[in-house]
């Protein structure tokens, strides 16, 4: 059972989406998944409702476990383990644990092998290309951020992107439009989750004054692929990548070559 939707993810990467018998709402990647029983949201999961599905195992994720829930569960004899991932490698070791404690070591292993060869792969090819200065922007109003001291931030990084609010000392600090004017970054990294409306687009309409609006310099990722420490983190990774790429040629583009004489 898991009480987090990437963990449900993860669970089916490892070889165990058959044996999953509950997750909570918004569980919806694989697309099996969504068949699978709920108990609970994401932030109000039922003991109740989870006993009634007898699991031998409860996967948690540490910032979302509610209160005792996980004390209370091993209390009862039920087996936890708590997943916080907070760099590429956990993600791995994360599939590697569950496809041991599941029984399929080896899928989880060659699982977690080509997510992290994949990760290399990229950073061996544009962590050390020109910078570009982006804005992630998680939303919009309020106009939030990330920090350097997240995943989100390490992906930037390793696509030789520069995140102007690399400094932030929290995870995802709010900041003003002044503010992000004055660092004026060369481009801008939205997230959507399927057809949502165009609302973000309309915001930054209103700040033509920013170089990456005036250009049309965004890069537009699938949220959750962006945001959910799975596998699909090397898919939304490689998009920043060559998104960034295309902005970097655009500010710099390389100099024609002299004809011969």
């Amino acid at each position: 059972m898991a009480l987090t939707p990437h963990l449900v993810e993860n669970l089916f990467t490892a070889g165990l989406g058959g044996a999953v018998v509950g997750a909570v709402r918004y569980s919806d990647y694989p697309p099996a998944a969504t068949s699978i029983p709920r108990v609970g949201g994401y932030r109000s999961v039922s003991l109740e409702a989870i006993l009634a599905r007898r699991p031998d195992l409860v996967v948690a994720w540490a910032p979302a476990s509610e209160g005792d829930l996980v004390a209370r569960l091993r209390a009862l004899g039920i087996p936890v383990y708590v997943d916080d991932p907070t760099a590429f490698d956990d993600i791995a070791a994360t599939l590697r644990d569950l496809g041991r404690l599941g029984g399929q070591a080896k899928t989880g292993e060659d699982a977690a092998a080509r997510f992290i060869a994949r990760m290399q792969a990229l950073k061996d090819q544009y962590s050390a290309r020109a910078p570009v200065s982006v804005f992630y922007a998680v939303a919009t109003e309020p106009l939030i951020t990330i920090g350097g001291a997240s995943m989100i931030g390490a992906a930037i990084r390793l696509c030789g992107g520069r995140n102007v609010f690399e400094d932030a000392d929290v995870a995802a600090p709010r900041v003003g439009v002044e503010s992000l004017i004055a660092r004026d970054p060369a481009a801008i990294v939205t997230t959507r989750s399927g057809d949502e409306d165009t609302a973000d687009d309309v915001f930054w309409r209103r700040y033509d004054t920013l170089s990456a609006v005036r250009h049309d310099r965004f890069i537009r990722l699938a949220r959750d692929e962006i945001s959910r420490p799975t596998v699909r983190m090397a898919d939304a990774t490689e998009a920043l990548c060559t998104g960034l790429d295309r902005v970097r040629q655009a500010v710099s583009p390389a100099p024609a070559t002299a004809p011969r004489p």
